[in-house]
């Protein structure tokens, strides 16, 4: 509705300048408008807005002059340097929290709060543009039906038009800190008609918050405004005590942005600065941001002691390792595998949105997405150095992609059978061969040049997955085989001489393949896990439970602990055993623990299509996928922290 300008005032003091365009100053409904702007900016005062130096609702030319806040919006700091850590968005929260009860305690509702109209200063966060602001009762000087806002951050309430009340800012806190947190509205969509059906029927796309955090989000967007927790109980939760960074410890940090006057901060400088240097403690500093510490309370605002045990002992607290701790969401549709990087620093993911992800297994984001593969992206596998990683897909294409810069490393080799889709990958230990599972063949490859040295036929269906001893000598592959059914192929890797065949009694073919680190047994994930003695070619072990098929299985490095996980949900199970993962101990076949995913609609069949264990075997990853749905809320990866 305006520009605003920076300026002086007579003593010299910086200001921000506000003019109604001039083609709108003549319309009486935009002066009503501004007048509420000046009016509620003024009773709200400066410690949570810009302070009113000076106003004139009524001039020919509209203006209003209020205090200069250094600082890039909310908006801008996420778009230019990405989400931020949980613990800083949990003190901006708490910081948007007081400002909006204080616009309540006015009697005013703000009714468009929005990444936009955050400012992030140097004391805090401000909240401006009281353009919309509204006092419940009063006029809304907006015609019948016609709705005021921003659709991504608005409550349900009031995109239907129903009375407003201080519970439709909580919403929109909620999406504000939900899209600090992850880089993007838990509602957001491609078109209005889409975003609207989102935030008043869809449960909010949370993927990537857990904790503390999850749970205020969670609560402030309920869509029954009754069901929100109200500003004072947001600030129940979360107090922010402590004195913040002095304004001069980062001096120097921020360099001149051309054109800015002497003396004055930049109010964007994103474009010049790196994005470490404008993080500390997780909060975007493009300005020197302070950043107090932070205390979590009850709800109740009391804070309670420690539960003891009855000899008085404060127990220790064991964390529920059947939970995920960590949600990653990015891909647009179902993610077909995982990787860990071999320092366990870094995971990689491959989709049917075509793209090949690579995340920081710490933080849980985004480092650079891969795009070159057509096709659904099927496999992918870390050089043991860990400086390249190989990916294969539907397409047909064997890529290489330099982990240090993200560009393609060489051409693609591509492969020209009808079938030839590149369904799965394996390193040799030493790094000095690829078996790549095509069709229903597996080409050992020299990773340099991409030529194959041997090619092992027998299968006589699509490859479901490789995998390479860990003395690198043999490798092992099971496929969709027509006719006989749940059979593994142990090969020569030199030769590509077929070894060994184990086969069992079932119908149902193999879908992974794994060894024991120690290279004494191999197993086969389908029909249960079956294992195999490799030295005598007997069955050892059947792992079973209540998954009718297991579709990818791991070993867990440095335990004698086997990881499983299903596909397809029973209709007489009372849980979706699809988003389940279980824990075996080898030495009593037995399941041990089982790991359980969130999914935001738990009555759709869930498979998980992936399993990776970090190096250490501390984490394990998997792809958790929707049946039927094709949209960023239907897949993620989870994490699991592992005793």
């Amino acid at each position: 509705m305006g520009q605003v300008y920076l300026g002086t005032s007579p003593a010299d003091r910086k200001v921000a300048v506000k003019l109604i365009r001039r083609e709108l100053a003549a319309a009486p409904q935009f002066r009503a408008r501004f007048a509420r702007e000046v009016d509620a900016a003024r009773q709200v005062g400066g410690f949570h807005t810009a302070q009113v130096v000076d106003a004139d609702p009524d001039a020919a030319a509209p203006w209003l002059v209020t205090a200069f806040i250094p600082g890039p919006t909310l908006q801008q700091v996420v778009t230019e340097h990405g989400p931020l850590d949980a613990k800083a968005v949990l003190r901006l929260g708490a910081g948007l929290a007081e400002g909006l009860a204080a616009i309540h305690r006015c009697g005013l509702i703000h009714r468009d709060l929005k990444p936009g109209n955050v400012i992030v200063a140097d004391d805090g966060p401000r909240i401006i543009d009281f353009g919309v602001a509204h006092a419940p009762g009063t006029e809304t000087m907006t015609h019948t039906g016609m709705v005021i806002g921003t659709y991504a951050y608005m409550s349900p309430e009031q995109i239907r038009t129903d009375p407003v009340s201080p519970a439709g800012d909580v919403f929109a806190l909620g999406s504000v800190l939900a899209f600090a947190a992850t880089g993007h509205s838990p509602f957001d969509a491609t078109t209005v008609p889409a975003i609207i059906h989102r935030v008043t029927s869809e449960p909010p796309r949370l993927d990537g918050l857990d904790g503390s955090l999850y749970a205020l989000v969670t609560a402030c967007l309920a869509k029954d405004p009754a069901d929100r927790p109200s500003t004072a109980d947001v600030l129940a939760r979360l107090s922010v005590v402590g004195p913040g960074i002095p304004p001069g410890v980062l001096a120097g940090a921020v360099p001149p942005v051309p054109g800015t006057p002497p003396g004055i901060p930049p109010v964007v400088s994103s474009k010049a600065l790196p994005r470490r240097t404008l993080l500390l403690g997780g909060m975007a500093a493009a300005t020197a941001v302070a950043v107090p510490t932070y205390v979590l309370w009850p709800q109740s605002g009391k804070k309670k002691s420690p539960s003891k045990s009855a000899s008085g002992a404060t127990p220790s607290s064991t964390p529920d390792i059947t939970k995920p701790v960590a949600r990653l969401a990015g891909h647009t549709s179902s993610i077909d595998c995982l990787a860990f990087g071999p320092d366990g620093r870094t995971l990689a993911s491959g989709g049917y949105d075509n793209t090949v992800r690579l995340w920081d297994a710490a933080t849980g984001r985004t480092i650079t997405t891969y795009k070159g593969h057509t096709s659904n992206v099927m496999s992918v596998a870390y050089t043991p150095d860990g400086q390249t990683l190989f990916t294969g897909g539907f397409d047909q294409t064997l890529r290489r992609w330099d982990i240090r810069t993200g560009a393609p490393s060489g051409d693609a080799t591509s492969y020209s059978g009808e079938f030839d889709s590149v369904n799965c990958l394996a390193f040799s230990p030493d790094g000095t061969a690829l078996a790549v599972g095509v069709g229903s063949r597996v080409e050992i490859v020299k990773p340099s040049t991409g030529r194959s040295t041997a090619t092992l036929t027998g299968h006589t269906g699509s490859m479901n997955d490789v995998a390479f001893s860990p003395d690198g000598k043999t490798v092992a592959s099971v496929a969709a085989d027509t006719g006989r059914h749940g059979t593994i192929r142990l090969w020569a890797a030199d030769t590509g001489r077929l070894l060994k065949t184990f086969t069992t009694d079932s119908e149902k073919n193999f879908s992974a393949v794994v060894f024991s680190p120690d290279g004494k047994t191999v197993a086969g994930a389908g029909p249960g896990v079956r294992l195999w003695d490799l030295a005598t070619g007997r069955p050892t072990k059947t792992l079973t439970d209540r998954h009718s098929y297991i579709l990818k299985a791991a070993y867990r490095p440095g335990r004698a602990v086997i990881a499983g996980a299903g596909g397809n949900r029973e209709p007489e199970a009372r849980d979706n055993t699809g988003k389940t993962i279980s824990l075996w101990d080898l030495s009593t076949g037995r399941v041990t623990s089982t790991l359980t995913g969130t999914m935001p609609q738990s009555n759709l069949t869930t498979s998980v299509s992936a399993l990776a264990f970090s190096p250490d075997g501390t984490t394990l990853a998997a792809a958790l996928n929707l049946a039927a749905v094709s949209d960023e809320s239907a897949t993620s990866i989870q994490l699991w922290k592992l005793r």
